[in-house]
């Protein structure tokens, strides 16, 4: 579908049931990797891969004044494409790398760009210091979690530094480092974000020796534990605001079956996630491998789409036993949720859930999740769409399960956000888990709890309905 016309493309798009109230979509299909997120004279800005029949590589562009309600801007001229790489902005100018070269603004809008060529090509990170720019790009192969450093003084001329980073401990064979993003994460740490072909997106936390050009992994994470590439998340783009927020955004990929009608890709991104480092994160297992050393939030602009609140508070969830919340309803939804486990082995909620059950996506937590001592405290998040949809076209895919670190007696705190196909689940601040849903009956709306084990208790419940970013998009409580 071509995407000159933003807004009839838009318009066309708007019956597609699974089409997102609020986070990002583009104005027609083909989106890919998030290329560049970027704060420039009063705006937030984001770039992103476009590979549709009529267009090959090319770049999307949109702004927004809260990272939350997304405008189009035109499509960057035909030459600026090319592979994924990321945006670097100075006082004067916008730096946009496009894996075989570079592309350069300064106007307000970031609507008119100038390309370089690179003497290489690869995915890459670009950032400005004292002595010039510094340019890390993936090993050209997979195979090797392995980025190279570049320097230049003038943006033309480059010269090797040989290995930036090297990772020989928290990898598997086969696993790469692409689309990488360098970013401060507090006073001492950097955060690099990437993403492994075959473990889908990763991140290492760990000390950049500025003196001698190399990075040094001191804790490591996963945002994706199921099937790459399978209804969940892809690759990142992140940067730091002149507030000081590290924050990052994904996009995520289709769940559909491959070559089926329902299967175009036509690409979304993930809600904006605040990142720091989590200070209470422990050290457990044999390794004394850290448990969720990144802090991740929802971004506090997501607050303004609320409305139509609901409040349940102090309802207990009996065991084996599950609870139908009859007044929530709805497809576009935040969750803001707290849940006692007390003595129960798992506890959780179903939604998207038609009245029999029939489809329903089920989100758990699992308290047992490993038996040695000293890792009691380790527990497992889940994400379960395996009775998401009656659609055949809906792929068949492992459940979504991450490690969440939770002390005895801590209560579980989840933020939930239900986006028509999406399901966000941020837990304690913690871990986020995300994958795609399809419910295909009008009437899968609902919301329920449930408890095995052991009784489980509610403390509080607050549901809102959130409005659509989206003009040509209905709320969809209008619709129950």
């Amino acid at each position: 579908m071509m995407i000159h016309d933003p807004v009839g493309n838009r318009e066309k798009l708007s019956e597609n049931p699974f089409r997102p109230l609020y986070h990002f979509s583009p104005p027609g299909f083909g989106l890919h990797d998030p290329t560049g997120l970027c704060f420039w004279e009063g705006k937030y800005h984001l770039f992103y891969l476009l590979n549709t029949p009529d267009i090959q590589w090319g770049r999307g562009h949109a702004v927004s004044d809260d990272l939350v309600h997304w405008q189009d801007l035109p499509m960057l001229p035909a030459d600026i494409k090319g592979g994924t790489g990321q945006v670097w902005v100075e006082n004067d100018r916008v730096i946009l790398g496009l894996a075989e070269s570079i592309a350069i603004a300064s106007d307000p809008m970031l609507l008119n760009w100038t390309r370089q060529e690179l003497p290489m090509a690869g995915d890459q990170c670009l950032w400005g210091e004292e002595d010039g720019y510094y340019l890390c790009r993936t090993d050209t192969t997979y195979g090797a979690t392995v980025l190279e450093l570049l320097h230049s003084v003038d943006l033309s001329t480059w010269e090797s530094l040989g290995d930036f980073l090297k990772d020989e401990r928290f990898t598997d064979p086969g696993t790469d480092c692409s689309c990488p993003n360098l970013l401060p994460l507090g006073q001492h740490s950097h955060l690099l974000l990437f993403f492994s072909h075959n473990q889908g997106p990763k991140y290492y936390i760990g000390t950049y020796d500025k003196a001698h050009k190399r990075f040094r992994i001191e804790k490591h994470g996963r945002m994706c534990f199921g099937p790459v590439m399978r209804g969940s998340m892809h690759a990142p783009a992140g940067f730091v605001d002149p507030g000081g927020r590290c924050v990052a955004i994904w996009n995520i990929a289709e769940g559909f079956r491959d070559g089926n009608p329902m299967g175009l890709k036509e690409g979304i991104l993930s809600l904006p996630r605040q990142l720091s480092e989590n200070e209470d994160s422990v050290k457990s297992g044999l390794d004394k491998i850290e448990l969720n050393p990144l802090r991740i939030e929802p971004i506090e602009a997501l607050k303004a789409l609320r409305f139509d609140p609901v409040t349940i508070e102090d309802l207990s969830i009996p065991v084996h036993g599950e609870t139908i919340l009859e007044t929530v309803q709805g497809r576009s939804m935040e969750l803001d949720v707290v849940i006692d486990p007390k003595d129960c082995s798992e506890v959780g909620l179903r939604v998207f859930r038609s009245p029999d059950g029939e489809e329903q996506t089920t989100i758990r937590l699992l308290m047992d999740a490993w038996a040695w001592p000293w890792t009691s405290d380790k527990r497992e998040l889940m994400i379960d769409v395996s009775c998401a949809s009656l659609n055949p076209d809906m792929a068949s895919r492992s459940p979504e399960i991450g490690p969440l670190y939770l002390q005895a007696g801590e209560l579980l705190r989840l933020r939930i956000f239900l986006d028509r196909s999406v399901v966000e689940v941020f837990a304690n601040d913690r871990q986020c888990l995300t994958v795609r849903a399809y419910p295909s009956r009008p009437d899968s709306h609902g919301v329920s709890v449930f408890a095995r084990g052991g009784d489980a208790h509610l403390v509080s419940f607050h549901a809102y309905q959130m409005k659509s970013i989206w003009p040509e998009l209905q709320n969809d409580k209008d619709d129950i």
